[in-house]
Order: C-alpha cells, then structure tokens, then sequence
C-alpha cells in the first residue's frame, strides 16, 4: 500500500514591506491564487504578517493553518504557518521552535544570524495509519554559521522521531551544493526538486533562471513523483517576489 502526498513551500512576501506597485495588499489575491494552483496538501509558507495570517485563514477554509509569530511564540511578528488541507490528514500536534541554542525561547537568535529565525513542526497520521512529520523553516539571510547550524538543529529535531517521515520545506536562503544544505543531505535528507528547475527568488522581476533558495527536502520512506518550481501568475501579477515550488510525494506503508 502507497500514499500521496502533494507539499508546497512559498515565501509570500510579508506585507509591511515597501513594495509599492507589488505590496501585499494589491497583490495578496494573486498570491491566494497561486497557492490554490499549487493544489498541494500541505503548503509551508514564510513571512506571514498577522494581517496575513487572517486573510488566508479568511480565504481558505478548507486547510487547517498552523504556527506561531517569532517575536513572542503567539502572534508577533512573521510566522513560518503550514497549511493543511483538512480531510484525510489529522493534525496531532504542532509546534514552533527557535533557530538558535535556546529553540524554547521566544524572541531567541541563533549564532551569528541577524534575525530571530523558526520552524514550525507539524505531525500529521493519514486516515490509513500512516505518521507524518512537515518542518517549515526560514533560515537567516545573513549567518553563514546559523544556516548550517540550523540544519543541524533540524535533522536533530527530526531524527528524535524515527517512526515519523519528515518532510523539511522552506526558504533556506542558500542555494544548491552550499553548506547548509550539504549538512542536511549528508545527513540522509534528498533535494526533491530537478537540478534545473530553475530559480525561485526573483525579487518582483519574474525571472525564472536566478537562485532557488526555497527547498523541498524529504527522508526516509519518500519517492519523489514529481517536482517543480511554479511560475504561474494568476491574473497576470506576480504573487510574490519568490516561486513556490511543489512536490508530489509518495510513501510506502
């Protein structure tokens, strides 16, 4: 018996940046738009605002959305959510943890990162037994050390439940072969996504071929159906300054 899931991570921008002609409140349809393209059963997204936060919430209720703001480990500041379709996954319990030597501790940076930085950790068990594990992450953009001690931290987190399948999504902020991904990989973790499948950070210009900073990573049990980085633009706009990228998974059981 197999099962599939289809899992998706985008870095929708968070709304109180100066974007002008691109700021959320203008674009927040088209990016409401390209996550219900993704047509994925769970979705990690990155940068949410808490004014985001309700209007996804408001506009999809068929997932059930999850996590915590960094600032406070309630609703402060950006959330790292995972949306989850509601139907046949059932969500046991999820948690936010903190990228740094204190991941209990709300507000805590790690290493040499320039910003408070989390994961959010989901266990989902599928209608047919099956014991699932997503980590939505976004790493800091500036601390080579925290990057790298960041994987660590989650392929430690992760390994602690061996009974589990981990799926790790998010925006890494580092690109293929660098040393934060290298540590996950050495570590038993596959890149899902093709070598070309292009960029995904684009910084509101809609290119395609720029670096791809935003990862599916799965462990054991999984095989990779298929992967892709989304270039849709529903309406023609662009929904964020990143691609969503997305995957269908399947898992032996």
């Amino acid at each position: 018996m197999s099962l599939l899931l289809r899992v998706a991570t985008f870095n929708i921008r968070n709304s109180s940046a100066p974007d002008g002609d691109d700021s959320w409140v203008l674009r927040r349809e088209a990016a409401a738009g390209a996550i219900e393209g993704l047509a994925a059963d769970v979705v990690g997204l990155q940068e949410v605002l808490p004014d985001q936060l309700e209007y996804l919430r408001e506009t999809f209720p068929q997932y059930e959305i999850v996590g915590a703001g960094r600032d406070d480990g309630v609703a402060g500041g950006e959330h790292s959510v995972v949306m989850i379709r509601r139907g046949k996954w059932r969500v046991e319990s999820h948690e936010t943890r903190w990228l740094s030597d204190d991941p209990a501790t709300p507000g805590s940076v790690g290493w040499d990162a320039s910003l408070t930085r989390i994961a959010t950790l989901v266990r989902l068990s599928h209608e047919g037994g099956a014991l699932v594990g997503i980590a939505n992450t976004h790493y800091d953009h500036l601390g080579e050390v925290a990057r790298v001690e960041s994987s660590r931290l989650l392929d430690r987190w992760t390994a602690g439940e061996p009974d589990r399948h981990w799926v790790l999504v998010g925006d890494l902020n580092v690109e293929p072969g660098s040393a934060p991904l290298t540590a996950l990989l050495d570590a038993g973790w596959r890149d899902a996504v093709p070598a070309g499948a292009g960029g995904t950070f684009h910084d509101f210009t809609g290119a395609t071929d720029q670096e791809r900073i935003d990862h599916i990573l799965v462990g054991k049990g999984w095989q990779v159906v298929d992967a892709e980085v989304s270039h849709h633009r529903p309406g023609g706009r662009l929904p964020s300054d990143h691609w969503p990228v997305v995957a269908t998974l399947r898992l032996g059981v």
